[in-house]
């Protein structure tokens, strides 16, 4: 445990840097909490605003950092911002250009956050540029996302170039999609840089880990194990679904059922949701998270569809670079967000919800 602030809210994303020290992104201000390698304190800071060293909305950081600091991505600055120098001065990457113009950087595996995974790659900035509208419709709009384009940003020059079109790249995860009214597939893109000349991307429909060089030509990919469900009930569906629908009904994704109308809401969704087992999985995510650590060995989560809710339980599968995998069980209440060849770091939640930063040792076989 390196500790506990009383200014935690919701954890977004957490960076840990090569003097061991780690920065946390939260979601109120202050955005930014830090953590010495011994736990000590390095502050908080952040104030939320569109003023000078405000900011207007922090996404996520940049994985890997960037010349050993923690930058973060602003959506609507537009730029990547160093944030773990708070008393120096304000140091930010802006991204606009022709080829990288303002809005084309959005979401990040889903429609359901606002977090957009960047990563560094060498001396180059991965970041997703997509130029989907709503007015396509929404299913559209969710498929240009997840064909998105990678493309690599270097911060010395200031160029941008294509990486891989995935799009192209990957085959169209729409064909096992059961079509209904009103609904629409809630997959997650995901993808990770994978030391300092790959990145590796999740491929729904091959169920592979398909990988591109840093100049964009595909090496083999990892061959997944088999699928971790092919069917869900409508109790599993009516779960996992169950906040948008609370969303919908209550017009705040942060309002809060209580837990009798909650149990009364989900027992009235799995009574109406139509369609066969098979059909139901075909909405949802196989996997809700992938990293990878700089050795570079892999790591998935899988959907936990008992759990209720689109997000992983404790079991994740660690792939090794030949493709071996086994699965991993991490303790719960912890939510994992970087891996290093010998721990995982993350935030661990006590039995009253409070989160503190912690890490787990990796066993070494």
């Amino acid at each position: 445990m390196l500790g506990s602030p009383d200014v935690l809210a919701v954890v977004r994303d957490l960076e840990v840097l090569s003097d061991g020290s780690v920065w946390v992104l939260n979601s109120s201000a202050p955005y930014f909490v830090g953590f010495g390698p011994d736990g000590e304190s390095l502050g908080a800071h952040g104030r939320a605003g569109r003023g000078p060293d405000e900011f207007a909305m922090p996404s996520a950081f940049v994985a890997g950092g960037w010349n050993g600091e923690a930058w973060v991505l602003d959506l609507v600055r537009h730029a990547m911002i160093r944030i773990s120098r708070p008393d120096a001065d304000w140091a930010e990457i802006p991204l606009r250009s022709e080829a990288l113009p303002p809005g084309s950087v959005r979401t990040g595996m889903s429609m359901l956050t606002t977090s957009v995974r960047t990563a560094r790659l060498g001396r180059e900035i991965i970041v997703p540029r997509s130029s989907g509208s709503m007015a396509e419709g929404v299913l559209q709009f969710r498929l240009s996302l997840l064909r998105a384009d990678l493309v690599a940003f270097d911060p010395e020059a200031g160029g941008v170039r294509d990486l891989v079109a995935l799009g192209d790249a990957l085959d169209d995860p729409s064909g096992d999609f059961i079509r209904s009214d009103g609904g629409f597939p809630l997959w997650y893109r995901l993808w990770a840089s994978c030391g300092d000349n790959l990145v590796r991307v999740y491929d729904r429909v091959r169920n592979q880990l398909r990988g591109f060089d840093g100049s964009g030509a595909e090496v083999p990919p990892i061959d997944l194990p088999p699928v971790p469900f092919t069917e869900v009930s409508p109790r599993q569906f009516a779960a996992a679904v169950f906040a948008l629908r609370q969303a919908e009904l209550t017009g705040d994704v942060s309002t809060r059922l209580t837990a009798e109308d909650s149990l009364r809401l989900l027992g009235q969704m799995a009574q109406r949701v139509q369609g066969e087992p098979h059909e139901l999985a075909s909405y949802l995510p196989r996997y809700v998270d992938f990293r990878c650590s700089e050795d570079p060995t892999m790591w998935i989560q899988p959907l936990d569809v008992d759990a209720g809710g689109l997000s992983g339980g404790r079991l994740w599968l660690r792939i090794a670079a030949d493709g071996t995998a086994r699965e991993v069980g991490l303790p719960d209440r912890f939510d994992a967000y970087r891996f290093s060849d010998s721990r995982v770091w993350g935030v661990y939640r006590d039995e009253f919800d409070r989160p503190s930063v912690a890490s787990i040792f990796l066993p070494t076989r």
